[in-house]
């Protein structure tokens, strides 16, 4: 049994906080100290997810064995530099977010002992107060992402993440993320300025806005040194659309709720690729300017 500790407590959070609590110890990173059950709900069923709780002032330092961070891209920086004081000494660091982030530097600052993996999921919920509902189950995969990782991911996918449905693990994670930042792009962005559910956007006025959108991620992802299949990263998208036909977007429910989105991380991240290299990528730009817009006139 793994003592693993999961940083916030949203959705994901505490998806995985559910189905790894059948076999390991979980402990909740939360903000601020509070009483909190929280609960676990599908069509058919609720119980509440086995976890205790601790705030970042109450870990000590080198206290962490196992550390998954699900949160935000745009907090995954911020995330990173305050809890690697609490992360053993060979201890293992999983990160799981949308869109694509630079935490290169903070990987080059761990000790040469601890491993740091990435987890790329498809698993679907919202949380409603401290409930969860678990409303799908996509493709999930785990690769290692320094050199100490790339010798024990086999053994940590075994034991943390293994019985999870549709897992698999590849040494090369990059091309997995690569391809999951284009699913996000073809759905997140659209959904959340339409206003639909996912499987809504198979609709025929939204596919070439679809597929202009692949193209320009498969020309920067080539530009970066990753090989896609345009054919490939439109069947793909379309298959999550209909395999979560009935979901809301993360992105969707950020700009319905006033939150702040993940677009930057998303189509922002392919538009600053696209500037280093001369690329232009005119339906990226579009859609990070307009969801952007969306959220400045709702803060106001």
């Amino acid at each position: 049994m793994a003592n693993i500790h999961i940083l916030g407590e949203g959705a994901i959070g505490l998806l995985l906080a559910q189905h790894l609590s059948q076999s390991h110890q979980i402990t909740l990173i939360t903000r601020n100290k509070r009483a909190a059950t929280y609960l676990y709900q599908t069509a058919s069923i609720q119980q509440t997810i086995p976890c205790s709780t601790k705030t970042l002032a109450e870990l000590p330092a080198s206290s962490i064995d196992t550390l998954i961070i699900p949160v935000k891209a745009y907090q995954v920086i911020e995330a990173l530099r305050a809890l690697r004081p609490a992360l053993s000494k060979n201890g293992t660091l999983i990160l799981s977010h949308n869109g694509m982030v630079d935490w290169s530097g903070e990987l080059a600052a761990l000790e040469k002992t601890q491993s740091a993996y990435f987890l790329s999921t498809s698993i679907a919920g919202y949380k409603v107060a401290d409930s969860v509902h678990h409303t799908g189950q996509g493709a999930t995969w785990f690769g290692p992402l320094n050199s100490p990782a790339e010798h024990h991911y086999l053994r940590v996918f075994s034991q943390l993440f293994s019985t999870f449905e549709n897992a698999k693990t590849t040494f090369d994670i990059m091309p997995t993320l690569w391809k999951k930042l284009a699913v996000n792009i073809a759905i997140n962005p659209l959904s959340a300025l339409e206003q639909v559910a996912n499987g809504q956007l198979r609709q025929p006025k939204y596919a070439a806005q679809i597929l202009n959108l692949m193209n320009e991620v498969q020309l920067v992802a080539a530009s970066a040194g990753v090989t896609l299949a345009l054919g490939e990263l439109v069947t793909l998208a379309y298959t999550v659309m209909a395999q979560t036909a009935n979901n809301r977007s993360s992105m969707n429910q950020d700009l319905a709720n006033n939150r702040r989105t993940e677009i930057d991380a998303m189509c922002g991240y392919i538009c600053e690729l696209a500037a280093k290299q001369n690329i232009d990528v005119p339906f990226n730009q579009q859609l990070l300017e307009e969801v952007n817009k969306r959220w400045q006139l709702a803060r106001q």
